[in-house]
């Protein structure tokens, strides 16, 4: 590419912008294919800054938002000139923004020029899943309901797991796609193949049970576990789905992570029709199905135990190398604090004036009326989650 070209470009349109404003343009310019005709015609000259932009993106690999795909702003005069979206003109305006993306954040001052930044998550390191749910219905037409417990059917349990695992991928940006629904034991014993080749992980959602039911609740957990083939050279991301369970309620079952050819002499037969096509996958016994404690556990948690399981996903194959946590700044004393990333959720409180530290994002709605998407983050204190639209980043 032309590096002057792409500086008048720069130029054209952030000229009046700070050096973060004019990195965004430019990365949106690469996010693009460098189609350069979505961009205002080329400036006749370039400031240092400008060029200085181009080349830290497009020779040095600098990205103003690392974790995300520019493609996309919007003029604070056209659509917000507080520094604050109008979300009626961008989601339903003349040139709406997809509802696919998310918006990312902002460049300028309230009542100045600056922009509003659009986009996606970048895939991470290439990274695919399967999340599959455990028994259902059989190549006979016949229904396997799995464990039954404490007034609860394992198969159903299952499945709503399963899709609260992908819902939180889908908004982590997590390359996740869910398995058929059937019962898989079922299809591989009847001579059934599935292609797992094009992912690096498979996590098979069950509900354990015990042979001596406590279906009444004694106040004891019996707790999360996970069987991996012996074939599997490590369990850091097992590890890491656990110890997220375990702190948010959950206790250690048997050993945590069980080899299970220790309890099944020739393994799991799901297990091992995805083991021999070369990817890992494990069982995640859930908790127990059988246990009042457990059940009423994951009932009051079943979104929290969602997160948890992506999280563990993310640490234990890396792909948060890189991130680390930030501040901003919020200028407004009724920011809502909620329990999770989107407005819809309840409000747990309000943060005040003041610095605050983030500890994770997620993509979630952030307008009840148009359901436009937006990033939120995670408060270190614990509290819960805020809208990162109303905030200003603190470098």
């Amino acid at each position: 590419m032309n590096l002057e070209i792409l500086a008048k470009i720069v130029e054209a349109e952030a000229s009046v912008l700070p050096f973060a404003g004019k990195l965004g343009v430019a990365q949106c310019i690469l996010d693009n294919g460098n189609n350069l005709s979505a961009f205002a015609a080329p400036a006749d000259d370039y400031s240092g800054e400008s060029m200085q932009a181009v080349r830290a993106v497009y020779e040095q690999g600098v990205r103003r938002l690392p974790g995300y795909q520019i493609l996309m702003f919007r003029s604070f005069n056209k659509y917000g000139p507080d520094g604050i979206p109008d979300w009626e003109k961008l989601v339903t305006g003349p040139a709406p923004i997809p509802g696919d993306m998310a918006y990312l954040g902002k460049d300028g001052m309230p009542g100045s020029w600056g922009h509003y930044y659009f986009g996606r998550r970048r895939e991470m390191k290439n990274f695919r899943m399967l999340v599959m749910a455990g028994h259902g219905r059989n190549m006979d037409g016949s229904y396997d309901p799995g464990a039954v417990g404490c007034g609860y059917e394992e198969a159903t349990l299952t499945r709503e797991l399963t899709q609260l695992v992908k819902e939180e991928a889908d908004r982590q940006g997590v390359s996740c796609d869910v398995a058929p629904d059937r019962n898989h034991y079922s299809f591989f014993k009847n001579g059934g193949s599935y292609d797992v080749t094009g992912y690096k992980y498979v996590l098979e959602i069950h509900f354990n049970a015990s042979v001596n039911p406590d279906c009444a609740g004694n106040g004891q957990m019996t707790g999360s576990m996970v069987y991996i083939d012996q074939s599997e050279t490590g369990h850091s991301v097992e590890d890491a789905i656990l110890s997220n369970l375990y702190a948010i309620g959950s206790k250690q079952a048997w050993d945590g992570v069980v080899i299970t050819q220790r309890q099944y002499q020739t393994g799991l037969m799901v297990q091992n029709h995805i083991r021999a096509q070369g990817v890992s996958h494990a069982v995640l016994e859930t908790c127990f199905i059988s246990d009042r404690d457990d059940m009423n556990w994951y009932q009051a948690h079943k979104r929290e135990i969602a997160r948890a399981i992506l999280a563990g996903i993310r640490k234990g194959f890396g792909l948060d190398e890189g991130w680390e946590p930030y501040m901003v700044h919020v200028s407004i004393p009724d920011l809502n604090i909620r329990i999770s990333p989107t407005v819809d959720a309840p409000s747990v409180g309000h943060t005040g004036v003041g610095s605050f530290t983030i500890m994770e994002e997620a993509i979630g709605k952030v307008n009840m009326k148009t359901g436009a998407k937006g990033l939120w983050g995670r408060l270190l204190s614990g509290a819960g989650w805020i809208c990162l639209a109303y905030t200003e980043p603190i470098n």
